[in-house]
């Protein structure tokens, strides 16, 4: 199985970028316990040395995150998209509030569907991966995959990659 972020070193302005965008996504549609756990999470293991409540008082400005984010190369954009639709997954609801504003954060990033569809694509393997690899039965997997909207080949890739 591959490393999501491997190689990826964020610096404080890149990571309270990262936290503000989720903590906006997850508020378009009413934040859920799920989502915020996974946000709590990703600021605690990041090292950043604020209070993300704090954080989240001072809004989030997409325009200025983008600048921030695109300074860091297509990793770190990459990294801040696939996260969106981890966070997306964690209340088990991708919502049109939610598409859309992924899609509004992707424009801002000059990212066109494409290439937001294969990030997608991304997200959707690495949550299937950690299914496969903890789960242990194929079947399920390939259900869970199915509704996840991946083609049969991906599955089956992610079944034979070895945790």
């Amino acid at each position: 199985m591959y490393e999501l972020y491997e190689g990826i070193e964020l610096d404080e302005p890149q990571t309270e970028a990262i936290c503000r965008g989720l903590l906006d996504l997850a508020a378009c549609d009413g934040v859920d316990e799920s989502e915020l756990h996974l946000i709590h999470g990703f600021y605690r293991t990041s090292g950043a040395a604020g209070d993300l409540d704090a954080l989240a008082k001072q809004g989030f400005d997409l325009a200025a995150a983008a600048k921030v984010l695109q300074a860091g190369g297509d990793n770190v954009v990459e990294a801040f998209f696939i996260s969106c639709y981890l966070l997306i997954y964690a209340d088990g609801e991708f919502s049109d509030p939610e598409r859309k504003r992924v899609g509004e954060f992707g424009a801002a990033f000059g990212l066109d569907e494409a290439r937001l569809e294969h990030l997608h694509v991304k997200a959707r393997l690495y949550l299937l991966q950690m299914l496969a690899q903890n789960l242990r039965n194929p079947d399920a997997v390939r259900s869970v995959g199915g509704e996840l909207g991946l083609s049969s080949e991906a599955i089956e890739e992610s079944l034979n990659k070895e945790g």
